[in-house]
């Protein structure tokens, strides 16, 4: 399943995430990956940044699985077919993300 991830809300997230990672890297699970973002798949499925954390969670969601603009069955048939029943994380690298930011591109 394709999943894509607006211009505009990955250039704030890369904001964001530059802003955090001079301060701390979180760790995904026991593996410390570089600067970075993570494809979440949790609660519908959704990109962030692995600098150190703020009060308010820095995500975006995927446009085809988003529990805050969609029902249920749909998201989470989505986040399912896309990312499987289980949780996770898997790292992106930053380059990929500053390359569709750059090319006001969606992240594909």
């Amino acid at each position: 399943m394709r999943l894509t991830f607006r211009a505009d809300k990955i250039r704030e997230l890369l904001a964001a995430a530059e802003s955090r990672w001079p301060l701390g890297l979180r760790r995904r699970f026991r593996v410390k990956d570089p600067a970075g973002f993570w494809l979440v798949g949790d609660q519908g499925v959704y990109l962030m940044h692995n600098g150190k954390a703020t009060k308010h969670k820095q995500i975006v969601y995927a446009q085809e699985c988003n529990p805050e603009t969609m029902p249920f069955d749909q998201w989470w048939a989505a986040k399912r077919d896309s990312f499987g029943d289980d949780d996770g994380r898997e790292f992106i690298d930053a380059g990929l993300v500053r390359d569709a930011v750059a090319a006001n591109s969606p992240l594909i």
